[in-house]
């Protein structure tokens, strides 16, 4: 399988579950000129049943295409290893073609608008049950003989950004948490029985989509419910009431602010 090949499929794939539409923005292509290695990514931006206002929910999908890939997807794996190693009795053995796609899932606040972090429990909370749910859906641990043989998904920690007041307080304006799956690529065999036994990813790419798809509602839904916590929870301690999400500081059209 080819560069040109997987990603229309995968295009396919994503399109068939909302998450891509072409008309909409073209995927970003780049190729490195140092190594050869080309790069796909798109951005999704999908409405959600739940209101996650202020907070503006998006995501980003990107996959790597290394060189060896484009070697071992422009001619067979038997010729490739005799350009490589010289023509030998026994057929060497070679590892599965794999690639990585990633999501990025981001939750962003209008330009120039913060809003006091949540207190801790509150957060943490948060944080532990999104980074959990996400995990279920994107992670897959391959295990034989109670041993760990594969991992094909992995959700890193959610990441925060934030903005520094004059008086040294932090105020929240955006998190994002990523994650990445391996995808199995066929490899190209001049052998009728190896390609045989070479299994076509079409299943593989929807239900990477799938997974996808569900990851992006969750996050949406959880950026929803995070919302709801920052605006409605009442203060703790000495800390400042959370008055309405916006309020205009001045009236020659200057940054919105959240209190």
């Amino acid at each position: 399988m080819r560069y040109d090949e997987f990603r229309d499929r995968f295009q396919n794939a994503l399109q068939d579950v909302g998450l891509f539409a072409s008309y909409v923005e073209k995927p970003l292509e780049t190729i490195d000129l140092a190594n050869t290695s080309r790069r796909w990514k798109t951005y999704v931006r999908q409405a959600s049943s739940r209101n996650s206002e202020p907070f503006h929910v998006s995501g980003r999908i990107a996959f790597d295409w290394d060189p060896f890939n484009a070697a071992r997807g422009y001619t067979c794996e038997e010729d490739l290893l005799t350009e490589l190693f010289g023509r030998r009795q026994r057929p060497i053995r070679t590892q599965t073609r794999w690639t990585r796609v990633d999501l990025a899932l981001f939750a962003n606040l209008p330009y120039g608008s913060t809003t006091p972090i949540p207190d801790l429990q509150t957060f943490a909370g948060w944080i532990g049950g999104i980074h959990q749910k996400l995990g279920a859906i994107i992670s897959e641990v391959t295990e034989r003989a109670g041993q760990i043989v594969a991992i094909t998904g992995d959700v890193n920690e959610v990441e925060i950004q934030t903005q520094c007041r004059a008086e040294g307080a932090l105020s929240l304006s955006g998190f994002s948490i990523s994650g990445f799956r391996l995808v199995h690529i066929p490899r190209v065999w001049d052998d009728p029985q190896r390609r045989e036994r070479e299994k076509d990813i079409s299943g593989e790419l929807a239900g990477l989509a799938h997974r996808f798809r569900d990851a992006y509602d969750e996050w949406a839904k959880s950026v929803a419910d995070l919302a709801t916590w920052i605006r409605y929870s009442p203060p703790t301690g000495d800390a400042r009431p959370i008055e309405p999400w916006f309020e205009d500081e001045s009236e020659d059209g200057g940054p919105e602010s959240i209190h």
